[in-house]
């Protein structure tokens, strides 16, 4: 192991034990945010199941994390993946892959992947605005990967390929056939993903005649990636593969100077150009996922360009925040991990390590958990195969 990855490595463990306590995690955090999986506890579970095999005590820590976690989810609604119910049943199916099956009671999983595919029904079932489907109708919060469809179908997806195919083949074939309707059911001036002034993320001024979103959490690369892995590794879903290609090419015919704009469409940008969340890594990601998924290199070329960009420029000059996976470095470095970006990849993680010295929020998404996950999947602590990959939840993979 070289010296960086040692670093990597030490970080992680170190940051694990830091999280080991789960009352103290709950203490730090607002009574609505400890159970979930982006901020709270699902997430600070998912870190210690993950390094169940690597440390000793590890997978006692994700149960009790777990634990407290459903005690804590009270009466929180329903939501997509990473808060709610949703964001526990994630976690569990994400997590226990890694664990004996004395770890979590037998039916857990099983039923975490039944209240998420009922929950991606019911998502899939909300109201469209207008009336019939077209650019505009889909609400966000329906398709995009934090509280949607794209997020809630990449777990059933995993969870199809990983024993659970009965449980989750409902919401799974909604999440897909919606996706798919919605990318399809765009116009030449306005792509089906199109939203309205009052739909779109982020507080930055909005254009008067709205904006299509770009990026992997809010915007149409979700969705690419989750229809790509499923032409990939999914039952068969009419029209899927030609919501692929629509969608790759529109990310393709909007991309500028080896980078995307968050918003496409307006001349109005928001977000981090350089991050998971809104930016390059995460657009690459879904188009080298199509590529794969369609056999086609087109879209591999540009998804390169974009990393190798990327990684041209000092880490000090990203348009990141932080260490998190969301908009920070660790979410560059996940992307560039799964895509093979070797120099990217180590320039990612020295901007981590640099980062995460520094006491990071506890989360999954912004803060410590998902940090320390992505330091020790490039240290190589964690397994390096999984029926479901815990950056699944990322849509990386």
């Amino acid at each position: 192991m070289n010296a960086l990855r040692e670093a990597a490595a030490t970080a992680a463990l170190r940051i694990a034990d830091e999280l080991a306590d789960p009352f103290a995690v709950a203490r730090a955090l607002p009574v609505h945010r400890r159970h979930t999986l982006g901020e709270g506890l699902a997430g600070t579970a998912l870190l210690h199941a993950r390094l169940a095999r690597a440390v000793p005590g590890a997978a006692a820590r994700a149960r009790a994390h777990w634990r407290l976690a459903a005690e804590a989810l009270g009466p929180a609604r329903p939501d997509g993946v990473y808060r709610g119910p949703g964001g526990l049943a994630a976690s569990l199916l994400a997590g226990t892959g890694q664990q004996s099956r004395v770890d979590v009671p037998g039916e857990a999983v099983r039923d975490a992947v039944r209240w998420l595919s009922a929950r991606t029904e019911a998502i899939a079932g909300l109201p469209w605005p207008g009336p019939a489907p077209g650019p505009g109708t889909c609400p966000r919060t329906v398709y995009d990967v934090m509280s949607g469809l794209s997020g809630t179908g990449r777990v059933l997806l995993a969870a199809h390929g990983a024993g659970l195919a009965a449980e989750a083949a409902p919401g799974l074939a909604v999440a897909q056939s919606t996706l798919t309707r919605m990318i399809l059911g765009g116009t030449p001036d306005r792509p089906g993903w199109w939203q309205p002034p009052g739909q779109l993320p982020g507080p930055a001024p909005v254009h008067h005649e709205g904006a299509s979103v770009t990026g992997m959490a809010h915007g149409i690369a979700g969705p690419l990636a989750l229809l790509s892995l499923a032409e990939t590794t999914g039952p068969p879903v009419p029209g899927r593969r030609a919501a692929v290609r629509a969608a790759a090419d529109w990310l393709v015919a909007v991309q500028e100077n080896a980078s995307w704009p968050p918003r496409a469409g307006t001349g109005v940008g928001a977000g981090r150009r350089d991050a998971w969340c809104y930016g390059a890594p995460g657009i690459a990601r879904a188009l080298a996922l199509a590529s794969t998924a369609l056999g086609d290199p087109q879209y591999a070329r540009p998804a390169d360009r974009a990393l190798t960009a990327l990684a041209g420029r000092p880490g000090t000059t990203w348009d990141t925040d932080g260490p998190g996976l969301c908009h920070g470095s660790a979410g560059v470095l996940v992307c560039a991990l799964r895509a093979g970006h070797r120099s990217l990849a180590e320039s990612a993680a020295r901007l981590t390590l640099r980062l995460a010295a520094e006491r990071p929020d506890l989360g999954f998404l912004g803060g410590a958990a998902g940090t320390a996950l992505a330091l020790a999947q490039y240290a190589g602590l964690l397994p390096q195969s999984s029926p479901v990959p815990w950056d699944c939840l990322l849509l990386a993979v």
